[in-house]
């Protein structure tokens, strides 16, 4: 939905002028989930609710609840720690076992995410 981050586009605009619902669209996650009471937490810019890297997967949220690594995200799940309701937006394509598709992931989005860096403190 958010497009390419180094894109001055933002896809959620298409709906100031259109309805999604008139497209059988039945739900839009920015627009319909009320994110005071649902934890929304991304792996944009391959690190957890960071806005260091994060241009666009954002939502104003009632919760600051810091993950610090994935495996800091699955202990707060095993222990509980994290709010009944979530939502996960997870970019599968940027998950590797290590190797060399893991290695070329972490140096190309490690790039993209100085020149993210570089265009969030222009804003």
């Amino acid at each position: 939905m958010h497009g390419s981050p180094m894109s001055k586009w933002n896809n959620r605009r298409l709906w100031e002028k259109y309805n999604y619902k008139d497209y059988s669209i039945i739900a839009e996650p920015y627009f319909d989930v009320d994110y005071s009471k649902v934890f929304y937490i991304t792996d944009t810019g391959r690190a957890w609710n960071s806005d260091k890297f994060n241009r666009r997967d954002t939502v104003v949220s009632g919760y600051d609840i810091p993950v610090r690594s994935t495996s800091h995200l699955i202990s707060l799940i095993r222990e509980g720690a994290l709010p009944e309701k979530l939502i996960f937006n997870i970019h599968p394509h940027r998950w590797f076992n290590p190797g060399v598709g893991w290695v070329r992931e972490f140096i190309v989005q490690n790039l993209k995410n100085a020149v993210k860096f570089f265009l969030i403190r222009l804003r």
